[in-house]
């Protein structure tokens, strides 16, 4: 099957473009529960995290995505989760944006990211919780969706779970994006069961 986002790269930018709002409230989590030190975006595509965030390198497995980071100074390399081209230890800050949905090996994956963080390095996985509102609209159209047609979509819990079991420790959650306004910047809040958008993070003790 083709990858959609090889082949529809700007109609996958489109959102962020559409929905300022809800975008800021997700940078917004993703800022309070990110490490600073070295930084690796997993799934980095065209970089609409990844720039505001200050990632410094980036793992995807599409260059279309990624060659619209050309000249953005992310030091960005052709490959995929369960397989980071990196020595152990290398990164401070390792983080993955709803990407986790469409690994194939999602543990393989996590394990992956602890492999290539330092002692102290942080995982921040961030999700659309599969039971909120939001993930419960995406569920129901995931059979027509563009791009979320062969996504796997993981509850918080699971995401706790998988980070847990690749031995990360002091597992915490994020939460926003509670009521869907697209008029409104929500603050995060700690937690997940009430926003859609869930930021979980883990150490590497």
């Amino acid at each position: 099957m083709d990858n959609p986002f090889e082949n529809f790269s700007d109609e996958y930018d489109s959102w962020f473009d559409r929905n300022p709002h809800l975008f800021e409230s997700e940078i917004k989590a993703l800022k309070a529960a990110q490490k600073k030190g070295r930084s690796l975006e997993i799934g980095i595509g065209t970089g609409q995290f990844a720039v505001p965030l200050g990632i410094g390198h980036g793992v995807e497995p599409a260059p279309q995505m990624y060659k619209k980071l050309a000249g953005s100074g992310i030091h960005i390399i052709n490959g995929v989760a369960e397989a980071l081209p990196y020595k152990p230890g290398a990164f401070d800050f390792v983080l993955i944006v709803t990407s986790i949905c469409f690994v194939k090996e999602p543990l393989q994956a996590v394990g992956e990211a602890y492999r290539v963080l330092r002692k102290g390095g942080r995982l921040s996985i961030a999700i659309v919780d599969r039971e909120s509102t939001l993930g419960k609209v995406y569920l129901a159209k995931k059979d027509k969706s563009l791009f979320y047609a062969e996504a796997k979509f993981f509850s918080s819990h699971e995401i706790y779970m998988l980070m847990f079991n690749s031995g990360f420790k002091d597992i915490s959650a994020l939460q926003t994006l509670f009521s869907m306004d697209k008029e409104k910047v929500d603050e995060p809040e700690p937690g997940y069961g009430k926003g859609s958008f869930v930021v979980i993070s883990g150490e590497k003790l």
